[in-house]
């Protein structure tokens, strides 16, 4: 997709943090933009962002978990856009900090309907209408370096992310396999500035009687302190979008906005190769 300009692009987890920032990055493109989040507010402040660029923006509120929500999003995007050429799977969520076994099993399932469901619901309903156009178009899907790495205490963020890079994968061989214009990328970062970290306000109520039962609340909230930290000190969404932005146009599948990151990738893949017990060093939990 060489040519952004007057294309329309669907983009979840718009009202804040990458979301945000990847749709004013293609509003200055001069990309139509379908705004899709639980937010309803801050849709409704991006949207007006965008305007102020010169670009259209339809925003509605979705909940990417529910298959429903998403079809109405899918109609609303066709109905008023006629067309969708660029779909954003980035709603996520971070969940809980815990151990494995602590965890408790509502995190689980919210992080897997968020993180990976979402994507699946993205796909499964914006996806057959994409290749009915015929022309060309670029799924992303928002993944993590966690997609790739593993360490201690984000056992269902990283597993869900490792599940949404396997599915971009299998999703390009699938799309080539067939021969259609659709591409596929997975956007990997490490930590971003944004409000991902803010874990107790981002909780849905029934997650938020259970959140520290399992450990002493000052070590939970330690750790938790560690991640904000760590996020306060990181890139901006608006450098990530950029790379987006690029990475659309040349048809990149692998996004890596932390390449410094790759060392931490291959050490592990020569874990796996080696047949023996995967590192993690004696480092902060970003690295």
């Amino acid at each position: 997709m060489k040519d952004l300009k007057g294309k329309t692009a669907v983009v979840t987890g718009a009202a804040a943090g990458i979301g945000r920032a990847m749709a004013l990055a293609f509003a200055r493109k001069g990309m139509k933009l379908v705004l899709a989040d639980l937010d309803a507010d801050g849709l409704l402040s991006v949207a007006e962002e965008v305007n102020s660029l010169g670009a259209r923006a339809l925003s509605v509120p979705t909940d990417v978990t529910k298959p429903e929500s998403v079809a109405k999003l899918a109609d609303a995007a066709f109905a008023e856009m006629g067309a969708v050429h660029l779909l954003c799977n980035n709603a996520g969520v971070l969940g809980r900090i815990l151990p494995s076994w602590q965890q408790p099993l509502e995190n689980w399932r919210w992080v897997f309907d968020v993180n990976v469901q979402g994507v699946v619901n993205g796909i499964h309903t914006f996806l057959p209408r994409m290749l009915e156009q015929d022309s060309e178009g670029y799924v992303l899907n928002t993944g993590s370096v966690a997609g790739l790495i593993t360490g201690p205490f984000f056992a269902p963020y990283n597993a869900s992310k490792h599940a949404v890079v396997a599915l971009s994968e299998c999703l390009h061989h699938e799309l080539r396999a067939l021969h259609t214009k659709i591409e596929v990328g997975v956007l990997c970062p490490g930590w971003v500035n944004t409000g991902l970290a803010e874990i107790e306000q981002k909780l849905p109520e029934e997650l938020r009687s259970v959140n520290k039962q399992q450990e002493a609340a000052e070590q939970v909230a330690a750790r938790e302190k560690s991640v904000r930290d760590m996020v306060a000190a990181s890139i901006s969404p608006d450098e990530i979008a950029a790379l987006v932005v690029e990475a659309v146009e040349q048809g990149r599948f692998y996004i890596f906005p932390h390449p410094e990151r790759k060392a931490d990738i291959e050490s592990r893949m020569r874990d796996i190769l080696a047949e023996r017990e995967p590192a993690f060093p004696p480092r902060k939990l970003d690295q």
